[in-house]
């Protein structure tokens, strides 16, 4: 026996398995092919058209870490920002970002460099089902579509726009305590979240203005499975720009200036009921915000009238109802959704529709079609606004 084995009491088996990393994921290839005449605009900025794409490689590492601790981190892998585009507002040039490098292993052809996306990174303890305490970076707790984010388990091929419109952050960094209780038939859950709240930066709270949340679930198998949820959330929103001045007494200090500033302001329900083979759900989400004085950030539109941003209120919903049949595990399903935005000087509202088919051949791999249709109305409806999107996309999606 060793000298390190004699001042051991673990057992080297359970030691093994707290210790164990386990790795697993999703990634998803996507074919969208526009259905519009050459003359619209659409065509000339919607990106990625008429081509194959892989849109998700998303990493899960977990480990259990021993008495009632686990640990969980999720990375995304990128092509971006190589291809991504920015606009000049003045002038209206766009710029393509190119990340062509030379490869120093080889024999210096040309590649394109990418990224990674934190998606969450927390540690986690268990006091009791109740009481979970989680810290890190994390999944904001609200709806169906947003924690449940993976393309081989969402049904349609794209999140809805109210989700993908951020009307609740998609990400905290901070506490998140949650738990559940059951009261037979019904099970209680409940989340609370302090966190920096939305900012330009995941690290930093430029204003120390905590963020507060929470949602609270009511769930039952008594007919079928019905979960019904309500979220909430409410925190500030500080950008600041700095630069290194000179005060009278000849010292160095650092002066800020207000790029935008707001405390914001979202609630959400959501409903999922499967029964038997059927499938329903859908979201109602709405966010709304008050600048400071001095907090209004310019808007830069590509048109007048150009001004300040004002306070808005946004919301937005969807419903999906599918049905999953015996051949081959597919879903038909559609989906109706809205986004109404009414101070947006971009964006007018938005009407939607998907129909598709979801197909499970293995319980790893998903098969997608869908027809997506929407148009723009409203008093915003100028330039793209009068131009309906239509296209078509498949996708193949695979748990690993």
């Amino acid at each position: 026996m060793s000298s390190s084995d004699s001042f051991s009491n673990e057992d080297p088996v359970e030691t093994e398995q707290q210790r164990r990393l386990d790795l697993y994921g999703f990634a998803d290839l996507t074919y969208t092919k526009l259905l519009i005449p050459e003359s619209n605009p659409w065509n000339r900025i919607y990106f990625p058209s008429n081509s194959f794409a892989v849109g998700n490689f998303n990493l899960y590492l977990s480990a259990n870490l021993g008495d009632n601790w686990r640990a969980l981190g999720e990375v995304r892998f990128m092509y971006l920002p190589n291809g991504a585009t920015t606009t000049d507002t003045a002038t209206g040039q766009v710029t393509r970002t190119d990340t062509t490098v030379l490869d120093y292993a080889g024999f210096e052809q040309p590649i394109h460099w990418g990224s990674i996306r934190i998606e969450r990174i927390w540690v986690e303890h268990e006091f009791s089902t109740l009481f979970k305490l989680q810290v890190g970076a994390f999944l904001t707790p609200y709806g169906i579509w947003n924690v449940d984010h993976g393309s081989p388990a969402i049904v349609g091929i794209r999140a809805p726009l109210a989700v993908v419109s951020e009307l609740f952050p998609a990400h905290q960094t901070g506490l998140q305590l949650y738990g559940n209780a059951f009261f037979d038939p019904i099970e209680v859950g409940y989340h609370v979240t302090l966190s920096n709240g939305r900012g330009p930066v995941e690290y930093e709270d430029f204003d120390e203005d905590k963020a507060i949340g929470g949602r609270l679930y009511v769930k039952t198998d008594s007919v079928g499975s019905l979960t019904l949820g309500t979220s909430a959330y409410r925190g500030g929103y500080y950008d600041r720009s700095a630069k290194y001045v000179v005060t009278n007494s000849g010292s160095v200090d650092q002066e800020y200036a207000t790029i935008s500033k707001y405390q914001e302001f979202s609630f959400g329900t959501d409903l999922k009921w499967q029964w038997k083979r059927w499938l329903v759900q859908g979201e109602y989400i709405m966010n709304s915000a008050a600048f400071e004085k001095d907090g209004r950030p310019r808007v830069d539109a590509l048109k007048p009238p150009q001004g300040f941003q004002p306070d808005y209120r946004r919301w937005g919903a969807y419903g999906l109802v599918g049905y999953r049949t015996h051949f081959l595990q597919t879903m038909p399903y559609a989906v109706v959704q809205y986004v109404y935005a009414p101070n947006d000087p971009v964006v007018p509202p938005v009407l939607g529709g998907q129909v598709g088919l979801n197909v499970r051949p293995t319980p790893a791999v998903v098969l997608k079609l869908e027809l997506s249709l929407t148009h723009f109305n409203g008093p915003g409806s100028t330039g793209l606004g009068n131009h309906p999107l239509r296209f078509l996309a498949t996708q193949v999606a695979w748990a690993f």
